[in-house]
């Protein structure tokens, strides 16, 4: 699932950065398809931050891989998308994966304590806020709506039904894709729910490293694309 998320990733990335529009009006329909195509790739990696916070052996490694890729991405980031090594009004999705998953583990370990239950709901919401607002202050990709979409998947991760009313909830909003592309609703975002239905709770065979480094890799590559074809 998650090769199925760098895919489709690659495809709106090869849209989203203007390199294929770029190219001339033949390409503007591939391009417009390749961005609905790219929103199956956000819930994956959603559900799957949240996978990972609970089943990590060590959260404290986790969050400083996300946090080592977040900032080795940013210049790709920056570079692909907005052609600027520096650019501060949008930063990479890595901060908003990581901004969630610390989200979710403070949600989580208030929830196994025994305190009570208006307190710990009380607490909850504050939590979500904060990463909810921090998300907007910083401009990570998808901002708030990618943080509350983490949140309310990790509060269905109990059940599969839960799950799938989760994504229909967490991903009910429109974005708009860099100016490039028509205006889109995320109707085509709902793809990814038969995806996670589908997931046994088992790990299948990978290397860890591959998403964390396809990311930057990825975005670099698109970016040099740029410099030499246009």
């Amino acid at each position: 699932m998650k090769y199925i998320a760098m895919f489709f990733m690659l495809l709106s990335h090869l849209a989203q950065t203007g390199f294929l529009y770029s190219l001339g009006e033949k390409y503007f329909a591939l391009a417009d398809i390749f961005v609905l195509l790219g929103r199956i790739s956000m819930p994956i990696f959603c559900f799957f931050t949240v996978q990972a916070v609970i089943y990590t052996k060590d959260f404290k490694k986790y969050i400083l891989r996300m946090l080592v890729f977040a900032l080795l991405s940013e210049i790709p980031f920056d570079l692909a998308i907005f052609g600027a090594p520096i650019y501060k009004d949008s930063q990479n999705v890595f901060f908003t994966l990581l901004m969630g998953a610390l989200a979710i583990y403070g949600i989580d370990y208030l929830w196994k304590k025994n305190l009570n239950p208006i307190l710990k709901i009380l607490a909850i919401l504050i939590i979500a806020f904060i990463a909810r607002n921090l998300a907007l202050t910083f401009r990570t990709d998808y901002k708030h709506n990618g943080i509350m979409a983490i949140v309310i998947l990790y509060l269905a991760k109990d059940s599969k039904i839960l799950t799938a009313l989760a994504l229909l909830l967490a991903f009910h909003f429109e974005f708009e894709m860099g100016g490039y592309a028509i205006p889109v609703t995320y109707g085509f975002v709902y793809l990814a729910i038969p995806l996670i239905m589908l997931y046994n709770g088992q790990r299948g065979k990978q290397n860890k490293w591959t998403f964390y480094l396809f990311y930057p890799v990825h975005l670099l590559i698109i970016y040099l694309m740029k410099l030499l074809f246009l």
